[in-house]
Formats: C-alpha cells, sequence, structure tokens
C-alpha cells in the first residue's frame, strides 16, 4: 500500500520521495537571474530530508540570493544545481523506525555552524550501520 503525501510516499518500506516532486525538481531549467535561484533551492528544502549534507550543497545557490552579493552564476553554482539534481533522481527510502525489543539504538544528531544548522535522526541496523529513519 503506497500513501502520497504532499510529496512524500509512505509505504511499509519507509519514506520516499514522489515522482511527481522528482520530475519537478530534475526537470528545472538552470536558473538566469536572481529571482529564479530563489525557487530551486526552496523547492529542494521541501525533500531536505533525503539530502545528505544539504545546508552545504544549497549554501552556493543561497549565498547568490543575498543583497550585497551580486548574481554570478559560476562554475560552483552549476555543480551544486547538477548535484540536487543528481540526488534527487537516486531511489532514497527513508527506513521507518523500528520500537521493538532488541531493536538498534536511535540517536539524534545535532550540528550547527555559521550555515544554517541540522539534525539527522538515525538508527542503527544490522552490521553496525546507521541509517536515517
Amino acid at each position: 500500500m503506497l500513501l502520497d503525501i504532499v510529496g512524500h510516499v509512505l509505504s511499509f518500506k519507509g519514506r520516499t520521495i514522489s515522482k511527481q516532486k522528482k520530475n519537478r525538481i530534475q526537470k528545472w531549467p538552470t536558473p538566469l537571474n536572481k529571482k529564479k535561484t530563489r525557487g530551486f533551492p526552496g523547492l529542494c528544502a521541501y525533500v531536505r530530508i533525503f539530502i545528505k549534507n544539504f545546508s552545504q550543497v544549497a549554501s552556493t545557490l543561497r549565498r547568490l540570493n543575498r543583497e550585497d552579493v551580486d548574481w554570478d552564476w559560476d562554475q560552483k553554482c552549476e555543480e551544486s544545481f547538477h548535484k540536487f539534481r543528481s540526488i534527487v533522481g537516486e531511489e532514497i527510502t527513508l527506513k521507518k523506525s523500528d520500537y521493538d525489543k532488541g531493536a538498534g539504538k536511535i540517536q539524534l544528531a545535532v550540528y550547527s555552524s555559521y550555515i544554517p544548522s541540522r539534525s539527522v535522526l538515525t538508527q542503527e541496523y544490522k552490521g553496525g550501520k546507521d541509517r536515517p529513519v
């Protein structure tokens, strides 16, 4: 059973990005000015939970939106833009938390810096690997 809720698809396996949201991000044209640049990170922020190091990847594009910065689409911006599109194109599934006795421990990791802070909730799975939940 699949349940599509505002761009996230929920199933017994976990949570994924809906195909409509993926398509919208992947078909977004390369921004040509400051106004167009604002929309793309905003759209990607909607699925930020699926994107590792979202703040770092987005910081290049968000820098262009600052009032004290002239808009200049350079190679770093192009790389950041394409990185978002390729990450969203991957099949990423966030597993649901397992609260059964004997399940791996759940941890909240928080990082804060001059770039927006971020956090991730993980659970230890077989083999000792942590996975986002």
